[in-house]
């Protein structure tokens, strides 16, 4: 079997050293039990020349927009590429365990799997790691339509996830974001609204970069992006029109509860009296400090 791990690269100089150190590693666990890598960079800054690393037996590939187009267009530009049997899309400055990758796809065949996702860790800005998911509540929620819409992305990013080439949505490759930040959670949604299974490995074999002090600002920008892709949904023959309803609310609701004083809160609260209960239900029995904020 061979693994497609697809990169957009953005000015990532810094990150390459250990981007590419990350990949050997997985491609020598691979290659020790019998399976193959190959790793597409798309290279979404074309101002800046990039070539594909030096090995002995080369699995790199790099690919090069016309000009900046995106994240959801590179992440589409190297599924075109891909001759995997399943992929990865994998940010350039995040972090896989050495055999992360081998891990992925011994469970994902172990269980006939079309999405395999493990736990991962959040990675705050002193440095420290938060697990995601801290108990088998959230651990159950990870491919529940219902959650998605009404209170969020319940998968931190697609680095922690192994899917099947072929079930990836033919809408998702041809809708685009133009928006950065929430293709990620356009393409699972897409997933669970045609009944695709997401299986879990129980197993922190991926860390995010990502931190509390630009936890508001990346989510305006998720927002902005998720309000992008909920206008192409509706030229979507499987998607229901009562989701597309559900996740719009969610979406502002949330956008309105950050945005606003203690009052405003408690008034857009009970203005969407049902999903504040979803999210508070959510955020104690998870564990998670993300309810309102994801």
């Amino acid at each position: 079997m061979k693994i497609t791990v697809i990169t957009p690269f953005y000015e990532g100089d810094k990150y390459m050293d250990g981007f590419v150190d990350s990949m050997l590693s997985n491609e020598k666990a691979l290659s020790e039990v019998g399976h193959s890598l190959e790793v597409i960079l798309v290279n979404d800054s074309p101002w800046r020349k990039l070539e594909a690393p030096n090995s002995e037996q080369s699995f790199f590939r790099v690919i090069t927009n016309p000009e900046n187009k995106g994240i959801h267009y590179s992440r589409v530009a190297g599924l075109k590429e891909a001759t995997g049997d399943y992929i990865m899309f994998l940010d350039q400055d995040d972090i896989l365990e050495a055999d992360a990758l081998a891990q992925l796809l011994a469970a994902a065949l172990s269980h006939k799997s079309q999405v395999m996702v493990c736990n991962a860790y959040l990675e705050q800005s002193d440095g420290s790691k938060l697990l995601w998911y801290r108990n088998d509540y959230h651990k159950a929620l990870i491919g529940d339509l219902t959650t998605y819409l009404r209170v969020g992305i319940q998968i931190i990013s697609p680095g922690q996830c192994l899917v099947k080439r072929d079930v990836v949505p033919a809408f998702w490759q041809e809708y685009l974001v133009k928006k950065n930040g929430a293709d990620d959670y356009y393409l699972w949604l897409l997933l669970l609204a045609a009944g695709v299974r997401f299986d879990y490995l129980d197993k922190a074999l991926y860390t995010h970069r990502y931190t509390k002090s630009n936890l508001s600002k990346d989510t305006n920008i998720t927002d902005a992006s998720v309000y992008d892709f909920l206008d192409l949904l509706p030229d979507c023959d499987y998607f229901k029109q009562e989701d597309i309803f559900t996740l719009h609310e969610m979406i502002t609701y949330k956008n309105q509860f950050r945005a606003s004083s203690k009052l405003g809160k408690i008034t857009s609260s009970l203005a969407n009296l049902g999903l504040f209960i979803d999210n508070l239900k959510f955020k104690k029995k998870t564990g998670t400090g993300y309810g309102f904020n994801r």
